[in-house]
């Protein structure tokens, strides 16, 4: 599910110069201007734009710092400790929020501003920049300031930088939409920051508790306008949160397989052929025999299963969780496999879970079954994918097995590991009914 990873450019080394003797320097200090976290994920896949279809530059392991420069959808764009600018999705740093309330964004005064290599007058020249133009500051030295350009990093005399805030600038380009299926949220974690506008570096307004219900309002791209109790209004991320149809959480409403509905959602297909083997063969042709067994088990156990696709044929991913709406699907399996930047680096399968009250039982339900399997069980963990986050039933998603993973790849192909996969799948929903 994930791509190859591509050969690292490094971005240049930067040089501590000091600019002095201009009536345009700044005081002679160096800091960063965003905050710095630390990697609490084992590992984390940093790309080189916001999204799992960008490829891999690098990735950062456990107790790695980074630094958050500005946030798009549920991606941080982040700087490491030698520079290098990427991107990192946000539900695998697990942190609640990171706050970078002194992101700024600028315009600059100026006409025909040079874009330097490095923070001298003397560096060699990458560009030029008009008056009015946006740019997003990443750091500042000594009078200069390092701003996003063409892809990287140059440097700017800060002098010719008018800076505005980050946040109100996400927060006038951000358009209120009101979702008609969404009546109210439950907070999956503690410590979530309600704010005054729809962006992390918002002012922070409230601090609410772990499962706290509050009213929703709005939609603001990835961001919920919503009310407390008390009748304060603000703004909540859209990943600290389950949204639900009425004042309670979703929940299954069967009490028995038999009495159950299955959306089984076998990944990718036609143009779109997901991850690619060693062999030359692809992602969605195995799901979709994976799929079409677990089906089979499931209908001889009662159970009414319903396909999101049944050949080799394109569905984009809205319809995917819309279709589990239509059909009040009382639990939504998507199956896929994944993919390491390099051959033969990880092995094993993963549950993936959005919100924590509506998915999170079915996720342990089948992740306790996925013990059985020949490969090993990553556990579960938060996934913010499309087919979860807009998925109003109860939702998963099953990476079983690296496809590039020689190893994997031989059980994967197997009649006998897609048979077992259906069996352990049948027990774990049987186990969620009950």
């Amino acid at each position: 599910m994930r791509y190859p990873t591509i050969k690292i450019f490094g971005l240049v080394l930067l040089l501590s110069l000091i600019f002095a003797g201009s009536s345009l320097a700044r005081p002679s200090t160096t800091y960063a201007r965003q905050e710095t976290i630390t990697v609490t994920a084992n590992t984390v896949n940093f790309r080189m734009g916001p999204g799992l279809a960008y490829e891999t530059m690098a990735q950062l392991k456990k107790d790695d710092k980074i630094t958050v420069i500005t946030q798009k959808n549920s991606w941080y764009q982040v700087r490491l400790g030698n520079d290098k600018i990427g991107w990192v999705a946000s539900w695998l740093l697990k942190n609640t929020e990171i706050s970078s309330a002194t992101n700024t964004q600028g315009t600059i005064n100026t006409a025909n501003v040079a874009a330097k290599e490095n923070p001298a007058d003397d560096s060699d020249t990458l560009g030029t920049l008009q008056q009015d133009a946006t740019v997003t500051v990443v750091y500042e030295k000594t009078g200069w300031s390092q701003i996003l350009f063409q892809k990287t990093v140059a440097w700017v005399k800060s002098a010719y930088i008018t800076e505005q805030s980050t946040a109100d600038a996400t927060t006038a380009n951000t358009k209120l939409t009101v979702d008609s299926s969404i009546k109210s949220l439950t907070l999956n974690d503690a410590n979530v920051k309600l704010r005054a506008t729809p962006a992390i570096g918002g002012h922070v307004k409230a601090t609410l508790k772990q499962k706290t219900q509050l009213t929703y309002l709005a939609t603001a791209g990835d961001w919920y306008k919503v009310q407390t109790k008390a009748g304060q209004t603000g703004y909540v991320a859209n990943w600290t949160v389950t949204p639900s149809s009425s004042n309670k959480p979703v929940t299954t409403n069967a009490s028995d397989l038999a009495e159950a509905t299955i959306v089984l959602d076998a990944g990718h297909g036609g143009n779109d052929s997901g991850a690619l083997s060693q062999k030359n063969t692809y992602e969605k042709t195995f799901t979709l025999q994976i799929v079409k067994k677990i089906a089979a088990k499931l209908r001889q156990g009662g159970a009414h299963v319903v396909l999101t696709r049944k050949s080799d044929k394109f569905v984009d991913l809205a319809p995917r969780p819309a279709l589990a709406k239509k059909v009040h699907a009382d639990a939504f399996i998507s199956i896929h496999l994944d993919s390491s930047p390099k051959s033969n680096q990880a092995s094993g399968t993963t549950t993936y879970y959005y919100g924590k009250s509506k998915d999170k039982p079915l996720a342990k339900a089948l992740n306790t079954q996925l013990d059985n399997l020949p490969l090993p069980n990553r556990g579960t963990e938060f996934g913010n994918f499309l087919v979860l986050r807009d998925n109003k039933q109860p939702a998963v998603l099953l990476e079983l097995g690296y496809i590039n993973d020689s190893k994997d790849y031989a059980q994967i192909r197997s009649s006998s590991y897609q048979n077992e996969v259906a069996g352990d799948i049948y027990k774990g929903l049987t186990r969620y009914f009950k």
